[in-house]
């Protein structure tokens, strides 16, 4: 079995708020067979432990967050010499939460090698039950009265980047395009309904290398769209 057949067998079942606007655009994966860091997540070492056979690790990719265009946020699955799930993580906007925590209410067991993970509106922070989003501040008004421009985030800034310099440089005009598309077309009331649940599509799958270098330009054709839709500055 190929690393990608490992990462599309235990790619997480993903439960979205039924309103929630902003689909994912790509799942960029890396399969762990020994511990290391990740280069989609700076400052996280990826851990293969004890009795443990791999950990995936699943860089979604969402064209916008409800604050902003651009998000990446990640799943963390450790698979045992069992292929069953032992452990999971979700990213939480820089740091990580464990997602699979048996007993904890609202939260649902792994289901033929899959791991549960709820999406928290808008922001795509992956948790173990969707419950949490209540915790929480203006979990509600971030997504119905959204702000933002387009986010260079890690790894993407000169600080992360091979080259030392940007991955990609929004002007500012890009950035009010960019909040006036969130507030006009993609804002939204959540519902704390995640009855829709979804397992990636396998088109969405390519390894992080082809995640990383596709990005830059998906930012750039994304401005060019909503200038298109809005007129240009003159």
């Amino acid at each position: 079995m190929t690393d990608l057949d490992l990462a599309l067998r235990h790619a997480p079942i993903i439960h979205y708020d039924a309103a929630d606007t902003i689909p994912l655009r790509a799942v960029g994966w890396t399969v762990f067979h020994e511990t290391a860091p990740s280069r989609s997540f700076p400052g996280r070492k990826v851990e293969v432990g004890p009795g443990a056979a791999f950990t995936v690790e699943y860089a979604c990719y969402f064209d916008y967050d409800i604050g902003h265009m651009y998000d990446l946020e990640h799943v963390w699955v450790t698979i045992d010499r069992e292929g069953r799930p032992m452990a999971a993580e979700g990213s939480f906007h820089g740091k990580y939460l464990s997602i699979l925590v048996p007993g904890w209410p609202g939260s649902l067991p792994p289901e033929n090698g899959r791991v549960h993970a709820f999406c928290q509106p808008g922001k795509h922070a992956f948790l173990a039950a969707g419950n949490i989003t209540r915790l929480f501040p203006h979990w509600d008004t971030c997504c119905s009265h959204p702000e933002g421009g387009v986010l260079l985030g890690n790894p993407f800034c000169a600080a992360h980047t091979p080259t030392g310099k940007d991955a990609f440089t929004p002007t500012e005009e890009d950035h009010r395009n960019a909040s006036r598309w969130l507030r006009e077309k993609l804002a939204f009331e959540p519902t704390l309904d995640f009855s829709r649940a979804e397992i990636p599509d396998a088109s969405l799958f390519m390894t992080w290398d082809e995640l990383y270098e596709r990005v830059p330009g998906w930012i750039e054709e994304e401005c060019g769209r909503i200038r298109g839709a809005f007129g240009s500055e003159k």
